[in-house]
């Protein structure tokens, strides 16, 4: 006859310190690879808004010439959708990424339909 394992016992004293530790195993590991993502940097996002403006006026024929109110307002719209969704859902490395010119086919779709996303902010 095999001999049958047996599972060792463990006191109240021992099951909670088991217990104990395990809890802050799972703890460490939450806060080293689970936790949020650290904010952007307001002034890389700043730039970025200012970045857009300048953009949407060159493309809307304007140069770096202010545009009429109504007009200002729907480029600063359209600019704080997009700097708001990309800092809620693109992570930060991911932008550093984006900066160098080496993002991922998954970002770059992404960032393709935050752009749809916000287009309606142009009209």
């Amino acid at each position: 006859m095999a001999l049958r394992f047996r599972l060792p016992t463990l006191s109240r004293r021992g099951f909670s310190l088991v217990l104990s530790v395990a809890v802050l195993v799972l703890a460490a590991l939450y806060l080293l690879y689970l936790r949020a993502p650290p904010p952007m940097d307001a002034a890389a996002v700043q730039e970025f808004r200012n970045t857009c403006m300048k953009s949407a006026r060159h493309a809307s024929g304007g140069g770096d010439m202010v545009m009429d109110e109504a007009t200002e307002a729907k480029f600063g719209a359209y600019c704080s959708c997009l700097s708001e969704t990309i800092e809620s859902n693109v992570a930060p490395e991911e932008v550093g990424r984006l900066a160098q010119g080496t993002a991922s086919d998954a970002t770059l779709a992404l960032l393709d339909r935050i752009v749809d996303g916000c287009k309606p902010k142009l009209e």
